[in-house]
């Protein structure tokens, strides 16, 4: 999901914007019973996680061991078999 920041109140986009790096760079956002309901990260923090998902990916797929067959069945070809 994107929003714009014009639509988060200030003294939130400020924190967002300059986190406090003692706090650390992560936004925690608790309920009132202290359950964790949202987390913001910061941009460079985002692009590694990112990264790091699509590399994992990549990793799994090149561990798949399938010849290709050009004969076979294509998704198309299997739906309208029903």
């Amino acid at each position: 999901m994107k929003i714009k920041e014009s639509s988060i109140p200030t003294d939130v986009l400020e924190k967002i914007k300059n986190p406090d790096p003692i706090e650390g760079e992560d936004i925690l956002i608790e309920s009132q019973n202290g359950e964790l309901v949202g987390v913001i990260i910061q941009p460079k923090a985002y692009e590694f996680f990112l990264k790091k998902i699509e590399e994992k990916e990549d990793e799994i797929d090149s561990a798949l061991d399938e010849k290709y067959d050009p004969g076979a069945k294509s998704l198309n070809d299997l739906m309208e078999n029903d």
